[in-house]
């Protein structure tokens, strides 16, 4: 049953700028919700090593085995129980997932878009521990997120938000504009 929540699914590859898009939306009253925590406590409960190969690995497993819209349904329990009208949900990877999203509240699709270089040169500078170590590992992770339905959800983005050559602060300044154009009072 649909409630009056306003649900900002942001999606791009990785490095785009998702994380500042989103800790931006929270400074404004947004509540963050990270698919990819998702991925991580599950690899967490189960002993994985939290790096980029058991991730993608794990990633892959759980929709093939649990259904496509599994990390998703891992969120719902959050979303639900959250008083905050106004969601951002980082890391939507295919239309499976913005299909259930759309059940319990109002959507829209934000593609951030950055270049090949500054997202590489941003993921090795966040030095997460899954992040790629080098363009061939950069590469794989690109394809391995298409493959499994990104590439669809680029294409249906409701706003597009370039992050090509700009400051943090530029970006901060863009994004924030955007947000506050869709938050619910």
């Amino acid at each position: 049953m649909k409630n009056n929540k306003t649900i900002i699914c942001v999606t791009g590859l990785p490095g785009s700028g998702k994380s500042i898009f989103c800790k931006t939306g929270e400074t404004i009253g947004y509540k963050i919700i990270v698919m990819g925590d998702q991925i991580r406590n599950q690899a967490k409960k189960r002993g994985l090593r939290n790096n980029a190969e058991n991730l993608s690995k794990l990633m892959i497993e759980l929709r093939e085995k649990e259904g496509k819209d599994i990390i998703a349904k891992l969120c719902l329990n959050e979303i639900q129980l959250t008083k905050n009208n106004n969601i951002i949900i980082d890391g939507i990877r295919n239309k499976e997932e913005i299909e259930l999203f759309k059940k319990i509240g109002d959507i829209s699709i934000i593609l951030i878009k950055s270049t090949t270089e500054q997202r590489i040169k941003f993921l090795q500078k966040r030095a997460r521990s899954d992040a790629p170590i080098n363009y061939e590992s950069f590469n794989d992770r690109d394809k391995k997120e298409l493959k499994i339905g990104l590439n669809s959800i680029i294409n249906s983005a409701d706003i597009t938000v370039s992050n090509i050559n700009l400051t943090e602060k530029e970006f901060i300044n863009k994004s924030k504009n955007i947000l506050l154009k869709l938050i619910r009072e």
